[in-house]
């Protein structure tokens, strides 16, 4: 036993030692500087734990401003200089409505996907506000599993256009002029089976073509 202890030990140090060998690094002196997109630095929060709730937005507490936004936070981001944040998730969007978080007669809703009431309390205009505070642009990710293209479309259309009945609903809201959202997805993580209302791959071709279109990126 003793020889066989050794002999493990010997091959460990081995390959410890012929990997250590391999690591190493170069410089050089004429590189040109690289030129990249911030966009790759962007960020990400869903409704998940205290992300929002207790995370970025706590009406009431003394750290918020008046809107209920966490100015320590706010004053974070802004000094991680954050491009672009995506929400509302995550696979918590793929049971998220978007009307239960607009307007002032808001209900607490089943999050399906983490199993908690979510208090709708932070939604669409919200979001958008808090990207505008810190500094980035707002980034949504639309329900591909429980949802459908029209209520994507008509998610666009509360957002970005002047017309149309959801364009009339954002301005019953007190937001007269459009968001201008430019940054879209189209669901999250679909293929995986965890996520609710999972699409095979002859679903999601479809899916998308129909979802996709309009002056979105």
């Amino acid at each position: 036993m003793k020889k066989i202890s050794l002999k493990v030990v010997s091959l460990c140090l081995l390959a410890s030692a012929q990997l250590h060998a391999q690591n190493g690094f170069w410089l050089e002196k004429d590189a040109k500087p690289q030129v990249y997109d911030r966009m790759i630095f962007g960020q990400f929060i869903e409704h998940f734990h205290r992300q929002i709730y207790g995370g970025i937005f706590e009406p009431g507490s003394a750290l918020s401003d008046k809107d209920g936004f966490r100015t320590d936070v706010v004053e974070a981001m802004r000094e991680l200089k954050v491009p672009i944040v995506r929400w509302p998730g995550g696979c918590f969007v793929s049971s998220y409505h978007w009307l239960d978080g607009v307007g002032p007669n808001r209900q607490p809703a089943l999050d399906k996907a983490w199993g908690v009431a979510d208090p709708n309390t932070f939604g669409t205009i919200e979001f958008v506000k808090w990207c505008r505070l810190i500094g980035a642009e707002p980034f949504i990710c639309t329900n591909a599993g429980t949802g459908t293209a029209e209520e994507m479309s008509d998610w666009v259309e509360y957002c970005n256009l002047n017309i149309g009945k959801y364009a009339q609903l954002r301005k019953s809201h007190g937001v007269e002029e459009p968001l201008g959202i430019k940054y879209w997805s189209i669901g999250n993580e679909n293929y995986g089976s965890w996520e609710l209302g999972a699409k095979t791959v002859a679903e999601w071709g479809p899916l998308v073509r129909e979802s996709a279109g309009g002056n979105v990126q």
